[in-house]
Parts: C-alpha cells; structure tokens; sequence
C-alpha cells in the first residue's frame, strides 16, 4: 500500500536550464583564463584555452591549447564545511562533501560544467577568487621510456597499429608504473644480476636459487626498468620483482605460499605438457593456491596471472588445472595483427588475451645475465605482461581483491578480431570468445575502472551436490547423455565448475558441454587424442556466463564422439560461485541526493554510471533485500522494489539526474533507493521524506 502511494507521490519531472555560452573565463586553480568549451550540459568536458591574455611582445598570441577536461565539480576551500553545505544546497548544488579527508577542502557536485562555471562565480563573490575553483584535468605530457630498446616493444607502443598494444601508455601517463607493487616470478630461475632487472629485484619476497633465461625474460616483460639507458621497459616498469621457482609438486606449494605478505602477483608461464591430455595437480597444490588467492596481501588475495598454454586447438585450457582454477587468471596469446597466436589454445576458462608473437613480430625483452632477444614468444610472454597490467591496477586501486581484478580486467578488456565467428555475447551481454576469453587486455581503460571501484559482494555459492548419473554413454553419438539442475539460489554469477566422473577407456573420445539457464554453452572437453581412462572428480571450468543469473535450468551433456570404446557417465557435481551485484564501476557512492523533503523537488543523481546508456532508479519501502532482475542482469539489493524513474540515458560520463516532486503526504515515509543499469547497480540510498 505505502509503495503505491509513495510511487505516485514521486513524480518524474526534468528541469530545463537555459545553455551558457560557448566561451567562458574560469579559474582552475592552477590556471585561470578563457576556454572554448565542447558540452556545457555534460558532467565533464573537453576545452580549450584561448591566450589572447598571453599575448606576446610582438603581440603575437599563442595559438590555442587543447587537452583541458572540466568537470561539473567546485573545489571549496573554507573552515565552515556546513555553512557551505547549506548554502551550495540553496544553490542547486547536488552533494557537498568533504575532498580527500583535507581539512578545510570541500569538494562541490554542480550537475553540469554549465551550473560549475555560474556556481564558481557565485562562491567566489562569498569565499574569494582563491578558495574557489572549477575542478578540470590539465593537458599532461607524455612521458615515455627513453630506454634505447623500447622502440622494439611494439606491444607497449604500437607505432604501425597503435590499437594493437597493450595500452599501458593513458595508465604511465596518469602516474602508475607499479611503484610500491611486487610481482613474484614463478619459473626455473631469473638472472637477477641482469642490469636491466637488478634494480627493480626484491630479494626478501624471493627464494634463492639459480636462473635460467626463460624466466629472465619473464621479469623483463613484467618488470624491467625505465630511464636506465638499457634495453626497453616492463609493462610495470616501476614495480619491483621476485624470483620463485617451480620443480616438484612439494616445490609448487611452497612457491604459492611464499612470502603472500610481500607479493600481491605471482606470474607463472609453465604447466603441464600442452598435448590435449587431461592433466591433474596435487591436493597440496591446489590448497596452496587457494590460501594464497584468499588469505595473501592482508585478505585481499594474491593475484595468479596463468599462461594458457601453447596447445593450440588440439588443447584446451580446461585440461590444465593450475591455468583453470577459478583463483588464476588465464592469459593467452594473440600476435601483432590483433589475431590469435596459432598456438594459443581454444577454452570455456580462458580470461583474456595479451600481445605475444605469432605475428610477424616477437616480444622483445630482457634474457640471459645480461642481454635482450627480440624473439620471446608464447603464452610465456603474454602471462607476465598480464601480470605488468595487474600491477598498475594494483597501483591505481591497492584494496582490490582476486575477484575485483578479475571483474576489471573483464569490464575493461578490447575486443579484438571483433569480426571473429567465435564471439558470443553472454546472457549478462558479455562479449566472450573461445578464442580470447572477454578480450584484450587494456592497461589504462583498467586503470580507469581501478581508479572508481568499489569493492565487489562478499563471494557466494550454491553446490548441486553429488548428481548420480549411472548411464551408459551411446558410442560415436553427439546426442550423448544429458542431466539438469535446477538452481533455486539468484546471484550474480563469475566462475562455474562441473566435477565430473566418467568411466570410460578412451577419455579423448568423451565431449562435456555446459548450458547456462540463459543459453550460454561452455564446451569443457572435445574429441582429442587422449588415451587416459576416466575422469577422476575432475574439475572443468567456465568463466562464460559471468554476470549471469544463477537461478534456472543448467544442462550437462556428456557425449562419445568416435566409434571404438563405450562408457558410462557416473555422477557430477555443479558449483556455482558469484555475488550479490554490489559493488564494481562507479564506486559505492554512485547514488547520491540533496535533501528530500515533502513539498519539494528533490534531486537524485547518479555518477559514473555506464557512459550513453539507460538507467532506472528503483524504490522500496520495506527495506534491503535481494530481488534479481534478469532483464539487466543484476541483483537490486532491495526487497519488493518498484521502478521510480527512468530508463534515462547517461551522458559520456555516465552521470544522470533525475529530479522528483515530493508532495506533502510523503512526510515520514522512509525509502530506499538504488540505480540500475545493464550488468551494473549502484549504492543503495536509504532515508527519511523530511
């Protein structure tokens, strides 16, 4: 009854404001002067300088300087925050909040670079010219590596194909390098005396040992140093390295569980044979990678970037455990032309993909005790400059856990061979590929979203349980045998691991497919030369129907594609592992209001949304809950939520406002709000009609 009358209470009203002038005169803080500015009416936007205030002695004015970006944003200094507060209210200001936790600094929410410009000018006649200044971005200079070798590292600095990289430059420019991050080194040995390694290397973090040039080259692509007038760069230049080693399962253990306190990435390009047959890892193994995913870095997990191997389409990254473990990260390989490396193997787990050779190109990097090859290769290469990625991701946003990284490096990944066959979109909308899994990975785009992140909801999961199956699989039939289960738990889902048992003498003949409620296929085993017996609890894993809704219907099929030899399906077990759908893109303060009192407008407003896309804002009177809304693909934290508003589109910024007439009878009426949008929600804003 009260959501009913509270939604016809709140009405859908947008104000219309008159649109300034093109040119303005503002003060920045650290410029002042007149900008040409692109969109008034945008939360941020492109400007440029006019110097006609510069003008040279020979009265010669500088020409124009592009690359400012101003925001809808004041910054306010003041010792009075709640006069202030009052005031930018009365003023139309949307939020006045504290900047930085800086005494007497305040930071200023006008809606629009239009309403910033006319609200500076109405604080500065109050608080003076100096304590009030529009928010912007100044035009930064590049600042590459002036290493003699670093015009040989295309996949840091495409010159030919500049999208063809791993775009690290926006994140080295914006200031993260990897300073204060150690990426640990997993392989057979680093010549740590390697002068273009020895800087950046962290002994405490590392176990004593020989080297060997494969794993020299390894740190080189993660981690080689910048500005030493030597050879080229690492992705994460500034980041300091490890050196562990791999060797018996014994060894493998204590690698992953080494020093977790120091190193927050271990990078490992190795595994078992790349030959298409299923390979196993010890208990001890598996429990060492878990505890350090989950406990390392303070809780917040260390990261375990993974080669997907060099099998080409005869394996499958599912096949390898270390590289399928939901608590790694698998990185393949693509070549010079944006294209996969014909080595690089097909997988339902692979997670993305990094620049590699295969092309006509190799990776050029550190190798031996002290030279350079411009021939490394593989997924051997592609793995550490994942790990670099992750490091300047840690930089720009250290609190993220596994998980976020994972959902960064997803939401930030490019899309490349776009035209591919292999490219699904997912129920969530997710583009993903057997190929590239969710695409290349894009060191600024992930820096951005590090930079306004909020940590994702806690992880949950549903188990299936032991399913008995005890059917005989037809030989040489693609109808196989198929099961379903049905899911009743709703979350948001990540990872999806079938466990599966099947007696059978030939297991290269056996095919496994996984159906998602929404109609995603993950293809877990195919036909192969594979001559082992049975699948023994084997785990197969799926990262294809992330973002998904875990409830409904899930299909396994499990079918004999070769004449031959016969089986039997045993039994499955289905784990499902996702979250709530709080957290991500935009921070938790995404949602915001001013005051919202009866008889009044009041304003909601939503910021760093998804850029040019639809978003509604959602009601309850009842209080927090979990309602799952399948058509976005994601789970409002609200229980009997109503639509209040929208769709709205966001602008480029992914801001949008809406503005409600609040009438009397809402006096006392307490509320919850929350933004939606496709794969993404925001905060949940809770209070009282004043």
């Amino acid at each position: 009854m009260l959501s009913s009358i509270l939604f016809s209470l709140f009405s859908l009203t947008f104000l219309a404001g008159q649109q300034p002038a093109e040119l303005h005169w503002t003060d920045l803080g650290f410029d002042r002067g007149v900008f040409q500015i692109a969109d008034l009416e945008a939360f941020e936007s492109a400007a440029v300088r006019l110097n006609d205030d510069l003008a040279l002695k020979s009265g010669r004015v500088p020409a124009p300087i592009p690359g400012y970006t101003l925001a809808g944003r004041v910054i306010v200094q003041t010792v009075d925050g709640g006069a202030l507060a009052a005031l930018t209210d009365g003023l139309g200001a949307s939020s006045c909040d504290p900047l930085a936790d800086l005494p007497d600094f305040w930071l200023v929410d006008a809606g629009s670079v239009g309403a910033a410009l006319m609200l500076r000018e109405a604080l500065a006649s109050v608080y003076g010219q100096s304590a009030v200044y529009l928010d912007a971005r100044r035009p930064w200079a590049e600042r590459l590596p002036s290493d003699p070798g670093f015009t040989n590292q295309w996949h840091l600095r495409n010159t030919v194909n500049p999208l063809f990289d791993a775009n690290v430059e926006g994140a080295w420019n914006a200031g993260y390098t990897g300073q204060g991050v150690v990426i640990g080194i997993i392989d057979g040995g680093i010549y740590v005396g390697h002068p273009d390694l020895d800087g950046n290397y962290n002994a405490t973090a590392s176990q004593s040992g020989s080297g060997s040039s494969h794993g020299t080259s390894c740190a080189g692509v993660a981690a080689a140093e910048e500005g030493n007038g030597q050879g080229g760069v690492g992705a994460a230049y500034d980041a300091q390295w490890s050196s562990m080693y791999y060797g018996f399962s014994s060894q493998n253990a204590s690698s992953f569980a080494h020093r977790n306190d120091l190193n927050d990435i271990k990078s490992n390009s190795w595994g078992p044979a790349d030959n298409g047959t299923l390979a196993y890892w010890t208990t001890a193994e598996s429990a060492a990678i878990q505890t350090a995913a989950t406990s390392g870095r303070g809780g917040l997990g260390v990261i375990f970037t993974w080669a997907a191997g060099n099998g080409g389409t005869n394996d499958r990254v599912e096949y390898d455990p270390y590289a399928s473990s939901r608590y790694t990260i698998a990185v393949g390989a693509i070549t010079n032309g944006d294209v996969r490396a014909g080595y690089n193997e097909h997988g339902s787990s692979m997670f993305c993909v990094a620049q590699s050779d295969g092309g006509s190109l190799g990776i050029y990097t550190t190798s031996g005790t002290s030279g350079y090859t411009f021939n490394f290769g593989g997924t051997s290469s592609a793995c550490p400059l994942g790990a670099g990625v992750v490091a300047l991701v840690l930089e720009a946003n250290p609190t993220l856990t596994l998980r976020d990284v994972q959902h960064i490096l997803i939401e930030s990944a490019r899309i490349n061979d776009a035209g591919n066959s292999l490219w699904v979109n997912n129920g969530a909308g997710l583009q993903v590929s057997y190929n590239y899994g969710f695409g290349a990975v894009d060191a600024s785009e992930a820096v951005a979203q590090a930079l306004n992140w909020s940590n994702v909801g806690a992880e949950q999961s549903t188990d299936s349980g032991v399913q008995t199956v005890n059917t005989a699989i037809p030989d040489n039939n693609a109808a196989g045998v198929v099961r379903t289960f049905t899911v009743n738990d709703s979350f948001v889902v990540e990872t999806v691991e079938v466990i599966i048992n099947v007696d059978h003498n030939y297991i290269g003949d056996v095919e496994v497919t996984l159906t998602s409620p929404d109609g995603t296929e993950s293809l877990l085993s195919k036909k192969r030369n594979d001559s082992q017996d049975d699948f023994i609890n084997y785990v197969l894993t799926s990262h294809r129907s992330w973002g998904e809704s875990s409830d409904g219907v899930w299909t396994i099929k499990v079918a004999d594609r070769a004449s031959g030899t016969t089986g039997t399906w045993q039994n499955y077990r289905l784990k499902i592992y996702g979250y709530d759908g709080s957290g991500g893109p935009g921070g938790a303060s995404a949602l915001t209001s001013g005051s919202v009192m009866a008889g009044a407008p009041a304003s909601f407003q939503l910021a760093q949304g998804v850029p040019n896309a639809p978003a509604w804002l959602a009601a309850s009177t009842t209080g927090p809950g979990s309602t799952v809304i399948n058509a976005l693909g994601v789970t409002l934290s609200l229980a009997a939520p109503f639509p209040l508003a929208g769709p709205s589109t966001t602008n480029g910024a992914g801001a949008v406002s809406w503005i409600l007439s609040v009438p009397t009878g809402a006096q006392g009426a307490s509320y919850w709000m929350q933004a939606a949008q496709h794969g993404k929600v925001s905060n949940v804003l809770t209070g009282v009609v004043q």
